[in-house]
């Protein structure tokens, strides 16, 4: 059971700002977990663990200590519950569209991605005044569907689904999933963005694991980056030198400075060749070609 740190007469907004807190670390534990496994499945079972655990503790909280009124329970169930589960659903949600994703056909992936996007939206319209209730903000019927004690209208909640009466309300799992459906077309459209940007590249699903940040001086970066733009290698010679450090920042999740400080600093370098860096770089990979070669 939860510990007596929320044992008080007005116990709600300290379950709020909790739940507030919880929920903060629950997305970062996920964002991580996205980045640390590479395998979809891997990914969904350790994505789940960690949902089911906060979900766990927030229902612990619920059952121990309840609600002072009818407020706070259809704000906790309406809001609060919603934004933890939704988590929950898109996880399985992602997985289940990632093995059924073509693999190493960048057409097929746009086709299959674009039909998935209908899907979410079908789902959208399959529930269309409660949809439309969740679009909106509306609240005239909150009690009906976010207290527990409420049977709620019968074509309200799927059929087959049995809800725990502690701690569910008719409505909070439909709500749920129109928070996950949400993120889920979020996700699709990211996909789709990629695939227009590289049409002859099919997504591989995990590759966001791998984040590469520069951890190296940024003046390096700012070397790489002159040499680039001034080589005409980007944009067919078109890119501009702000427009390629500004690329360059967002790629490796540094902040270079300004374009023309940065080549005052690298021009003003005395007792060292100027383009340090590309030297090093040169001195590497012909290292590398002499190591090969003498194998």
């Amino acid at each position: 059971m939860v510990s007596g740190a929320f044992c008080s007469l007005n116990i709600y907004p300290m379950i709020r700002e909790f739940s507030k807190r919880s929920l903060e670390r629950l997305v970062d534990e996920l964002h991580s977990l996205d980045y640390l496994a590479s395998d979809p499945l891997e990914k969904m079972s350790g994505s789940l663990k960690v949902t089911k655990t906060a979900i766990t503790r927030l229902q612990q909280i619920v059952l121990e200590h309840g609600f002072a009124s009818r407020e706070e329970e259809v704000h906790f169930f309406k809001h609060i519950k919603t934004d933890f589960y939704a988590w929950q659903v898109f996880v399985v949600e992602r997985y289940t569209l990632e093995r059924n994703m073509p693999v190493r056909d960048a057409e097929a992936q746009r086709l299959f991605l674009l039909g998935e996007v209908a899907y979410v939206e079908r789902f959208f319209l399959s529930h269309p005044f409660v949809f439309e209730y969740f679009r909106i903000g509306a609240t005239e019927l909150d009690e009906l569907y976010f207290l527990r004690e409420s049977e709620g209208p019968g074509l309200l909640f799927p059929e087959g689904v049995e809800r725990d009466r502690s701690f569910s309300s008719p409505a909070d799992y439909l709500f749920s999933k129109f928070k996950a459906y949400g993120m889920l077309k979020e996700w699709i459209m990211e996909r789709l963005d990629y695939l227009e940007r590289n049409p002859l590249i099919a997504y591989v699903p995990g590759a966001e694991s791998v984040e590469l940040k520069w951890t190296g001086d940024s003046v390096n970066l700012a070397e790489l980056g002159y040499a680039l733009a001034l080589s005409g290698q980007l944009n067919h010679g078109q890119a501009a030198i702000a427009q390629v450090f500004r690329w360059l920042e967002e790629k490796f999740c540094i902040s270079i400075g300004v374009p023309a400080r940065r080549l005052a600093s690298i021009r003003s370098r005395k007792r060292l060749s100027r383009a340090k860096f590309l030297d090093e770089l040169k001195e590497a990979l012909e290292r590398k070609m002499d190591e090969d070669d003498g194998r």
